[in-house]
């Protein structure tokens, strides 16, 4: 009976020695789906994730637009001076219209649309 009682304790004892590494093991998978899961976080939403990627790159292209708008208007109003410089007509019919500007005994008539004037009221 002795052996027998022994060789239980012994069983007993394996028994939880394979629970405990059983126990372990499984704390392990779980502690390295945990870092998993915070790296996969950091890789989609860090400073530096997909999210931030995407988000800079819509940005780029809105400024890319931006950037030909803006160089189109310039050729347009580089264009513009250059039209103004060379003829002395031009120069003077944008200052006859953007700054009211009137030759001596010269007479400007406004007219006023009605309509608009009546949307401002």
């Amino acid at each position: 009976m002795l052996g027998a009682e022994s060789q239980n304790e012994a069983e007993k004892r394996l028994n939880k020695k394979k629970e405990i590494s059983l126990i372990q093991s499984r704390g392990l998978v779980l502690l390295l789906i945990f870092f998993l899961f915070i790296l996969i976080l950091a890789f989609v939403f860090g400073d530096r994730g997909i999210v931030e990627i995407v988000k800079t790159q819509k940005q780029i292209k809105f400024l890319q637009q931006t950037i030909k708008i803006l160089e189109m208007e310039k050729q347009k109003l580089s264009k513009e001076i250059e039209l103004l410089k060379k003829n002395p007509l031009a120069l003077e019919k944008k200052a006859r219209e953007n700054l009211w500007l009137m030759k001596k005994n010269e007479k400007v008539i406004v007219l006023v649309d009605e309509k608009k004037e009546a949307k401002r009221e």
